[in-house]
């Protein structure tokens, strides 16, 4: 059994529940936001912020227009028990903290492991909807032979929710130098090695793009945001999507991507289990139980302020307003790209080709039989395709 210690207690879990929203959205998993109640026994470390200049407030929703149609069956207190639920299936052990950010107004949840390593670390970024537990089938192996950070982004799971410009430049830069303050207060001050999944891979680029000092390498695992929306899109890789999904897509542009989630309140876990039955073999190597749905549920049933920054980011939540395609060339040629697809993915692997064909050091994979949650779908074959690619140090 893994221990984490509070600091926090905690074990990584499989991820079903992120194709959950792979269903739902055809995106990553659900996304939540938990706020302003933070226990009173977890470590925050001293920090350097700093200090931005924010647009008029009219850019900005505000936290009273997200809650609602939030129902009142979830809190902080009822994910951290499911947090724990997960980790406690863990052999290793992990040490969790909340790191100060935005002069000490948020704060990002991290769950850290084998520090004392020499080895480069590495640092793991969930996708839309997502949170640490969905590593859960991942973090014992990752941690035998190097340091892990695994954070929850800002307006996700367990981090606080600060609000994000309605301009998605904005609130793109926004995540981005959140995820800057986050590696100085953590005091993550040499070479690291970034992963992220999804929309977490976009925000790994647009990060490395921005500050690249510490950056040794780029992982991009089934990455959101890359492609250009093509003229035909509800045709090619939304194919795979079920109609009725892609009209969801649509509707849901107007309002909250996982609104359904919060307005079902208590019934949330039984349509998730509902529409996806399937969650719960993914992580069955770890439990054969609805701890992944519950953690899911709670990460994305309160307050969506992640959730309508993604929102403002995205193209009819399956494509960037900004793809990531037109910038890619601006990360530091020092630094080696890795993508990593599902074979059965929604994400096209044609933008991964095409940044291919620009630099000699960037590599394009897939693994067989598995989707956009190539980590859950295939977690043997993702681990040994990360020993395979990950840098050491010598």
């Amino acid at each position: 059994m893994a221990t984490m210690t509070n600091d926090f207690l905690m074990t990584t879990g499989n991820d079903s529940a992120s194709n959950a929203i792979d269903q739902m959205i055809s995106l990553s998993v659900l996304d939540h936001d938990n706020t302003t109640n933070q226990n009173s026994n977890i470590l925050i470390s001293n920090q350097t912020s700093t200090t931005r200049k924010i647009s008029s407030p009219s850019r900005f929703r505000t936290i009273e227009n997200l809650r609602r149609f939030t129902w009142n069956n979830t809190g902080p207190e009822k994910l951290v028990r499911a947090e724990m639920r997960i980790f406690d299936t863990l052999k290793s052990q992990f040490q969790g903290r909340y790191i100060n950010v935005l002069n000490d107004t948020q704060k990002i949840w991290t769950v850290c492991s084998n520090l004392t390593s020499k080895n480069i670390p590495i640092v793991l970024i969930h996708g839309f909807g997502g949170g640490i537990g969905l590593w859960s089938l991942n973090l014992d192996q990752l941690c035998v032979d190097r340091p892990v950070y695994a954070l929850d982004l800002p307006g996700f799971a367990h981090s606080t929710r600060p609000i994000f410009s309605l301009d998605p430049d904005e609130a793109e830069q926004q995540f981005v130098d959140m995820l800057e303050e986050w590696r100085i207060g953590i005091g993550l001050n040499e070479r690291f090695i970034l992963l992220g999944h999804s929309f977490g891979g976009f925000l790994s680029a647009s990060y490395t793009i921005r500050y690249p000092k510490y950056v040794e390498q780029l992982v991009l695992v089934d990455a959101w945001g890359f492609g250009h929306k093509p003229d035909n899109w509800q045709a090619s890789p939304m194919q795979r999507i079920p109609p009725w999904l892609r009209s969801f897509s649509t509707i849901m542009m107007k309002i909250s991507p996982l609104a359904g989630l919060r307005v079902a309140g208590p019934f949330g876990i039984h349509i998730m289990k509902y529409f996806r039955p399937d969650l719960r073999v993914k992580f069955e190597k770890l439990f054969n139980d609805d701890r992944i749905l519950e953690y899911l549920y709670h990460c994305n049933a309160q307050v969506p302020t992640g959730e309508q920054a993604f929102r403002t980011i995205s193209d009819l939540l399956a494509w960037a307003k900004k793809p990531m395609i037109d910038r890619i060339h601006l990360i530091d040629e020092r630094i080696p790209i890795y993508f990593l697809h599902g074979e059965r993915s929604w994400v096209d692997i044609n933008s991964s080709m095409i940044v291919q064909g620009k630099r000699d050091n960037i590599y394009v994979d897939t693994i067989k039989e598995a989707g956009h949650h190539v980590y859950a779908d295939a977690p043997d074959e993702f681990d040994m395709y990360l020993k395979r690619i990950l840098i050491n140090r010598n």
